[in-house]
């Protein structure tokens, strides 16, 4: 993730958040932590 998202970012420089930081949505209860979806805009 640490080349993957720099990289997708500097291809789409418009891509933004969707939502609201706080309304971004987490897996709590899994093996991985990580995000369920992460809704973006470009």
């Amino acid at each position: 993730m640490r080349i993957a998202f720099p990289a997708l970012l500097r291809r789409f420089p418009g891509l933004a958040l969707a939502d609201a930081d706080e309304q971004v949505d987490f897996r709590v209860f899994s093996v991985v932590y990580g995000l369920n979806t992460l809704p973006v805009t470009w």
